[in-house]
């Protein structure tokens, strides 16, 4: 069959979301860790357009200005053929690996946000095929999962080989963390809420006299998304998500506490507040999602306050009623053996470990 040059907009009639998305305009944001399309096509040739946000208007003469720009890739049939940190307000990409000398066959292609949406956010808009006709969306999977966390979950620093490289959003990537890692094993779709350094009481501190109660992801769960920067004037935070029309997950997995811990160390009058925090951030959860399972899971950073989470999911199951909740201790990183990521952070190693646990858990309770 004849081959044609097909232009498309990423939006649902072509392309299945993946995560919280949103089209604005002609332009899907991509804000969140992992978030981003999925589509199949047969054909040769694969261009893609991303814009990026109020963090490409940098000087390239300032220290580190490359610092928080947003990382994207495009993955072709589970390889990835493009992994590029977004520097100018719009690039076009002819993604490598299609050659168009051999026979057209059907491709998936996945294209998502590999950094996470504090620092920055960008923009998928026009995708160019030489195919046999239009793109498609993926089917939906059986599955869906939602991650709520923090660094660890956005697979912060991952791509360091130690602790002494600094972070930068070119070093952190979802598709290496648990969370995304789990979602793989699972054959499961997936959205990641995930900020570095929140909490519940407080977010990372290194003083525990000194709470970082700027950085708590409650006010966070319910926006489409939270960063420092803009996106064509817009703020994501003034967005709400729309729990009522997008898809309830089957499972919901919180891994928080880790910033939390550097809080409240020994102290039981802070150790009970997290403990009435995390009832009362189960019960938003739960309420925006009153199907949805929920998976406690804790402890690849320091384990310290599972105890106190299990606790809390006791509690909120007599409370509420119900009793889809369960709480899971991932075993504590052994960066002896299997090394660090960035700033003391998990290494893959450390990531794959976490997602076999994990996955072998949420497989018991579907059981």
């Amino acid at each position: 069959m004849e081959l044609k040059e097909y232009i498309f907009l990423p939006t649902d009639e072509y392309v299945k979301p993946l995560g919280r998305t949103f089209m604005l305009d002609d332009i899907r944001i991509l804000s969140l860790s992992g978030s981003g399309v999925e589509f199949k096509y047969t054909g040769t040739k694969l261009t893609v357009t991303f814009y990026g946000d109020s963090t490409t208007s940098v000087d390239e003469n300032m220290p580190q200005p490359w610092r928080d720009q947003a990382r994207v890739a495009v993955i072709v049939d589970d390889v990835m053929q493009l992994d590029t940190v977004i520097k100018k307000p719009m690039e076009v990409f002819e993604v490598c690996g299609l050659d168009e000398s051999i026979p057209a066959a059907e491709h998936i292609v996945k294209i998502i946000k590999l950094s996470e949406p504090r620092m920055s956010t960008a923009g998928l808009g026009e995708i160019r095929i030489l195919a046999e006709g239009l793109a498609q969306p993926t089917p939906l999977k059986d599955k869906y999962i939602e991650f709520i966390g923090d660094s660890i979950t956005c697979g912060y620093g991952v791509d360091v080989p130690n602790e002494f490289h600094p972070f930068a959003t070119g070093n952190e990537n979802v598709t290496k963390a648990f969370s995304y890692k789990t979602a793989q094993r699972l054959d499961a779709d997936y959205s990641m809420v995930s900020y570095s350094g929140h909490g519940l009481i407080s977010g990372y501190t290194p003083d525990p006299n000194v709470p970082k109660l700027e950085e708590l992801i409650q006010p966070y769960y319910d926006i489409f998304a939270y960063s420092y920067n803009t996106f064509r004037g817009l703020q994501m935070e003034s967005r709400k998500w729309d729990f009522a029309s997008e898809r309830k997950p089957d499972v919901i997995v919180i891994n928080l506490g880790t910033n939390d811990d550097s809080y409240v160390q020994q102290d039981e009058e802070k150790r009970q507040a997290f403990y009435k925090a995390y009832i009362s951030f189960l019960e938003k959860v739960h309420g925006f999602n009153p199907t949805s399972k929920i998976v406690v899971a804790f402890g690849l950073m320091g384990d310290a306050l599972f105890k106190t989470e299990q606790e809390a999911v006791n509690a909120f199951k007599e409370k509420s009623g119900f009793n889809e909740v369960y709480a899971v201790r991932l075993t504590p990183q052994d960066p002896e053996k299997n090394g660090y990521g960035a700033d003391y952070h998990p290494s893959p190693v450390s990531h794959e470990l976490a997602a076999v646990e994990l996955s072998e858990f949420i497989k018991g309770i579907d059981d």
